[in-house]
């Protein structure tokens, strides 16, 4: 019988007792993170353990990274972002964004066992017993749920969501009912879009009575944040990001106004110190998902963003 933890031992050159332990305290030692937000409840996400990180990272490495991703997967993928995944969906006039409900905590071992079965052309030793069990300890919580912050926790969802996203992907090749219709999905949240009037409300029909069908994952809709776009009426946000009646996409105007009053406040030195990094990222963002707003701010607040990213300001 394979023993995947005589592997990974010599492998990485780590004595198995060490890895034994590491396993065996998995499920209660690691750290949790909250992060607050502008609304609604904080954020928690989880770091494990210094001892289970090199299983983690060789778990991934020689295994999880091989498992197949959908087309439509525009998260946790190179060279994705979510300027890319709105993109896509720039020159829509209808749209809707479907949320899933307790994304990562709705995914449990059984699915990435399923979707290791249903793959070819992986390591013999892939879905052997001992594998499996290391897979469930290393990479899921004490109630078998994928944790938010572990590194292999990304592509495992992209991986268990890789026979969902192909059924849906079937579905909306019937243009009478969705027309020439776009699909998107970044992490929990689907983004379909179309030209025809009414598709979109079959595609949330759609993807109901598919989420109803399979056996796994067993995952549910977000009503509060299922959300129906129109282009035409200014409302298209994606991922964070606007779409404009022009077709350019930009950060949304609540956003712009939070950067702007920060710099301001900094300018006045009424900025805490502990909110400088805040400001710094808020600006990297800019730069990259909103050139034009950069820049606007840019002519603005030049002295004011030059100070706030150069080491003086560390």
């Amino acid at each position: 019988m394979f023993d995947v933890l005589a592997k990974i031992s010599d492998d990485l050159n780590i004595p198995r007792p060490l890895l034994e332990n590491a396993l065996a305290l998995a499920a209660t030692r690691f750290r949790k993170i909250t992060f607050k937000r502008r609304s609604g409840p904080p954020r928690v996400a989880y770091q494990p353990a210094v001892e289970l990180k090199p299983i983690l990272e060789w778990l991934d490495i020689t295994l999880i990274s091989k498992l197949p991703v959908s087309r439509i997967a525009t998260a946790f993928c190179a060279g994705s972002s979510i300027v890319q995944n709105a993109q896509v969906h720039r020159d829509s006039l209808f749209s809707i964004r479907v949320d899933i409900s307790n994304f990562f905590p709705s995914i449990t071992s059984s699915d990435l066992v399923t979707a290791i079965e249903a793959t070819s052309h992986l390591p013999e030793w892939s879905n052997a017993p001992t594998t499996l069990r290391v897979l469930k300890q290393a990479c899921f919580d004490i109630n078998d749920r994928l944790p938010i912050g572990y590194s292999t926790s990304p592509r495992i969802a992209n991986a268990v969501m890789f026979s969902l996203d192909n059924l849906l992907i079937q579905a909306i090749s019937d243009e009478r009912r969705f027309g020439n219709s776009l699909l998107t999905r970044y992490a929990d949240d689907y983004l379909f879009s179309t030209n025809q009037r009414g598709a979109c409300a079959e595609f949330l029909k759609e993807i109901r009575k598919i989420l109803n069908s399979v056996q796994f994952p067993k995952l549910q809709i977000n009503n509060e944040k299922t959300r129906f776009m129109s282009r035409a009426g200014g409302s298209t946000l994606i991922t964070g990001l606007r779409i404009k009646q022009t077709g350019e996409i930009g950060v949304h105007a609540h956003y712009r106004d939070h950067v702007r009053l920060l710099i301001k406040l900094y300018a006045a030195n009424r900025l805490r110190a502990e909110e400088f990094d805040s400001l710094r990222g808020h600006l990297a963002f800019v730069e990259y998902a909103d050139p034009k707003l950069f820049t606007h701010l840019s002519f603005h607040f030049s002295d004011e963003i030059t100070r706030i990213r150069s080491t003086d300001s560390l």
